[in-house]
């Protein structure tokens, strides 16, 4: 591989520790606003003030290859509706009612269903490395939510929210084999916009609904900053992020980057909020990192076929 390569490998890989950090963040904050803010409000001012914001850097580009958005609608709207609309909108209605605990042991799941999907869509080969990779990550995973002692994995209590996050993570790999299909003269940020606004168009006449049966953003101190987190993190930088990566090592390997997002959740609790860190923390880091490391080296990323 050239050195130029190397270094966009690298700066892929890099996307994909920080962006763990910005979803696990998500989770949380999704958690605590989740029966203060309402659903389809969050989602559309969410994307809309994205919107907004990321024309302010890429509205040349945007302008410039508006008639690729036109003659590639289909594919445009296809990636709009499954990743930045109905995603968001499935994880916030489910995190009413669940945990974050149930929500990691859902999205623990999309490092096994990206490889299916890919091979179903573009016929992406997975290797026995990166098949033994996932499991090893899975493992790691596992062992945080059930404290170093498998047992705990048989009480978990799911809820009806959990089938709704299910289907959010359903649509985020989806969504991940997708951003792999991208025409190949469309720049990543072009799509990445069109997205914005078709999410939050599409949900807008949904927040007027809501906001016509009583139900308002509150003007509140903590929902106001929970709003910034969730635009600047998870939406700017982590779509950003999370679409480049995949552009570079390919689906299966960008959605090992789920696998992160538990262990770096306990991290952020030790550092910030004084959490104790026990022997099968460790013990799942380390499982997590080898995983997800053979993963990623365990092949290149497959030459996938963009759009004609």
């Amino acid at each position: 591989m050239s050195e130029t390569g190397s270094g966009r490998v690298g700066l892929a890989i890099a996307m994909l520790v920080v962006t763990p950090l910005f979803w696990a963040g998500h989770s949380v904050v999704g958690r605590i606003i989740a029966n203060e803010i309402p659903t389809f409000s969050l989602v559309s001012l969410r994307w809309l003030a994205a919107f907004v914001l990321f024309m302010l850097f890429v509205h040349r580009r945007v302008w410039a290859e508006r008639w690729l958005v036109i003659k590639y609608w289909r594919y445009v709207l296809m990636t709009s509706l499954i990743g930045p609309t109905l995603f968001p909108m499935f994880l916030y209605a489910g995190l009413k009612t669940t945990t974050v605990t149930n929500t990691s042991i859902i999205q623990a799941l999309v490092p096994a269903m990206v490889p299916v999907l890919a091979w179903l869509f573009l016929r992406d080969r997975v290797r026995i490395w990166q098949i033994i990779g996932i499991a090893i990550s899975m493992f790691g995973v596992s062992l945080i939510i059930a404290k170093g002692h498998p047992e705990n994995l048989t009480a978990v209590d799911f809820v009806p929210g959990d089938f709704l996050i299910l289907a959010g993570f359903t649509a985020w790999s989806m969504y991940t084999v997708a951003i792999r299909m991208k025409p190949s003269e469309m720049h990543a940020n072009t799509l990445l916009a069109a997205g914005m606004a078709i999410a939050g168009v599409v949900t807008l006449p949904l927040w007027i609904m809501e906001a016509a049966n009583g139900e308002v953003i509150p003007m509140t101190a903590e929902a106001w900053w929970a709003i910034g987190y969730i635009l600047l993190f998870p939406t700017l930088l982590a779509y950003y992020f999370y679409n480049h990566a995949i552009s570079v090592v390919g689906p299966t390997k960008a959605g090992l980057a789920s696998h992160l997002v538990p262990p770096l959740g306990i991290l952020l609790g030790v550092i910030f909020l004084n959490e104790q860190l026990h022997g099968y923390h460790a013990a799942s880091f380390a499982a997590v990192i080898i995983g997800v490391t053979m993963a990623i080296v365990g092949g290149r990323a497959a030459k996938t076929k963009a759009l004609p």
